[in-house]
């Protein structure tokens, strides 16, 4: 069965008024809980509606909290054809061609890193561009990192050499209740957004889906009146805005 968003997306191309479609050249899909299944995966009547897109010209951009080696993986048949924003707008993509990079210096992360682990309750995710790595080995959170991030290693030390995208927290007690009260104080100087029950993220400020997007458009000369949007959670806020055409799951 398709999820929400791609069954929203078919009766939209098949909707024989073409009043929406027509004015649309841009699409961007959140992936969990919205473009995804249940179990978090791709349905395969993706591919043919994908395909019926490029024969009407629209763009369409995969957007996510997830790492861009995921996303790659999930589109493999599409992916040179598609747009990427990965770990929540910090990094985006046309394909394989990067077109932005928002990474954060290393002694910012340790502060950051170090006020987070005084947090019960908490287990880290360090989002690298190479890769991302872990040092909790908890088996519940090593399961779940490893789901999402589809390149992770298993480090001693999470400060390691690569660029440093995002850092993502798992929260056994829910991020909305428990991290994101004791972390919502960062929000001046870093883009802070819970990103599921048990995740949050915090990146570099300004690295936010919306930007990103924002960015995409500029670069393939679209507006936000010819974009249409899917999301769940509220780090899709942002993203929403930047859209006439706008679905948020229920």
């Amino acid at each position: 069965m398709l999820s929400e968003a791609a069954l929203a997306l078919e009766v939209r191309i098949n909707d024989d008024s073409g009043s929406v479609m027509d004015s649309v050249k841009l699409i961007a899909s959140d992936m969990d809980g919205t473009l995804l299944n249940g179990k978090g995966e791709l349905d395969p009547a993706f591919f043919p509606l994908f395909r019926e897109l490029e024969l009407r010209g629209i763009r369409f951009a995969a957007a996510s909290g997830r790492q861009y080696d995921g996303l790659l993986r999930t589109f493999a048949p599409v992916a040179d054809r598609m747009l990427f924003i990965a770990e929540n707008g910090a990094y985006a993509a046309a394909g394989r061609k990067e077109w932005l990079l928002l990474d954060m210096d290393h002694e910012t992360v340790a502060g950051l890193i170090a006020g987070i682990r005084c947090i019960e309750g908490t287990c880290i995710v360090l989002a690298g561009r190479d890769s991302a790595y872990i040092e909790d080995k908890q088996p519940e959170f090593v399961r779940e990192a490893r789901k999402y991030y589809t390149r992770c290693q298993e480090v001693g030390d999470l400060l390691r050499g690569d660029k440093l995208l995002k850092i993502a927290v798992y929260d056994f007690l829910g991020a909305g209740e428990n991290s994101y009260p004791r972390l919502k104080h960062l929000e001046h100087g870093f883009q802070v957004a819970v990103s599921g029950e048990k995740w949050m993220d915090i990146s570099r400020k300004g690295a936010n889906k919306g930007a990103a997007l924002e960015l995409i458009q500029r670069k393939l000369g679209i507006s936000s009146e010819e974009t249409m949007v899917f999301g769940d959670q509220m780090n899709d806020a942002s993203m929403i805005r930047q859209a006439r055409f706008s679905y948020a799951m229920a």
